[in-house]
């Protein structure tokens, strides 16, 4: 099986061609974009010729853009199967990670690899509070917990690179939103413990800590729209209906009626944002309306034992459906999809 390493590059330094050269080496087919660098940068890429393919933009469009640029590179230039590991060009991944990550890709065709570095005193703060704040953000969307959200070391097989060509992104905010739908999709992700290296404070990194970070943040809120929306829906048409509603048992009636609607609703999103990407699982209309009768079961004990606690409609409602909040994501990711035929 060919395997490729898929390096986007923006004004790289010698450790980009040191790693091509390293990797080639050892039988990899290297595939660097050069995103944009400009004339001064020439000569680095014209030496990494030697040992890879090289991809040239005229313009810098972000990481995201380069990475998507060389995946439609290589599905047209090369026939599966395959593997492609994504690396950074500023040498934070070891040539022996970037194997192990190959080698476990290869044997996970369906799977995304991760290569997660351990979150300690070596990595520099901006990038340790980075990955500690993305990453309870990352769980708060999804309800999955991962080691390394922000990690460019990833392995995956070429049935899995349409589904990288869907997702939207330019900049650092694609590597985020590749996880969040990978894991709406209920698809699976292995991740794979690898080195923590930087080379003088990581000061050749290209990322912006405000506005990258506030892109990265935004693509996690986006994301998560659909969800807290149905969430406030859910408590505001129970609200509305306990004060209209005339007969003094109105308890069930309501809840039941807004858990109602605002579960068709977000069935509805969440399917139709997974349609664009391809061969991935779908949403069973028949499980999951079975599953939320226990879940709206539950829910509705837990407004009339917190309302019997004297707490107004709005404040039990509010407590009931974030103390399930979690129940949900582990229901939909066990119960919920069904194989999508191709």
């Amino acid at each position: 099986m060919l395997h490729i390493v898929l390096i986007p590059a923006y004004k790289p330094d010698n450790k980009m061609t040191d790693l091509a050269r390293s990797l080639f080496n050892q039988g990899m087919t290297v595939v660097i974009v050069n995103d944009g660098s400009g004339a001064p940068y020439n000569e680095i890429f014209e030496r990494a010729e030697l040992f890879a393919h090289v991809v040239r933009c005229t313009r810098n469009g972000g990481k995201g853009a380069a990475l998507k640029t060389g995946l439609a590179y290589i599905s047209d230039h090369f026939a599966p199967p395959y593997t492609v590991t994504t690396a950074d060009a500023d040498g934070q991944h070891a040539e022996e990670d970037i194997l192990r990550v190959t080698r476990k890709a290869e044997t996970r065709p369906d799977t995304l690899v991760i290569g997660s570095r351990t979150i300690n005193r070596e990595m520099p703060m901006r990038n340790w509070s980075g990955n500690f704040f993305t990453k309870i953000a990352f769980l708060l969307a999804t309800g999955k917990l991962m080691q390394d959200t922000q990690t460019g070391l990833r392995g995956f097989s070429d049935r899995l690179v349409p589904f990288m060509l869907a997702v939207h992104g330019r900049r650092y905010e694609y590597e985020t939103s590749v996880l969040l739908h990978w894991a709406r999709c209920n698809r699976p992700i292995e991740e794979v413990s690898v080195q923590t290296l930087y080379f003088d404070g990581n000061s050749n990194s290209h990322f912006h800590p405000v506005r990258d970070s506030l892109r990265i943040y935004g693509e996690i809120l986006k994301f998560s729209a659909p969800m807290l929306g149905c969430f406030f829906l859910d408590i505001l048409i129970f609200c509305v209906l306990m004060a209209l509603l005339p007969w003094d048992d109105r308890l069930i009636a309501a809840n039941c009626a807004a858990r109602v609607v605002t579960a068709a609703l977000y069935f509805v999103l969440v399917r139709r944002s997974m349609a664009q990407y391809p061969n991935t699982k779908r949403l069973s209309a028949v499980r999951y309306a079975v599953s939320e009768v226990p879940l709206t079961a539950l829910n509705t004990a837990l407004v009339w034992a917190l309302m019997m606690g004297k707490l107004l409609p709005f404040g039990a409602k509010l407590l009931a459906n974030m103390a399930m909040f979690f129940s949900f994501f582990v229901l939909q990711r066990k119960f919920l999809y069904v194989n999508k035929r191709r």
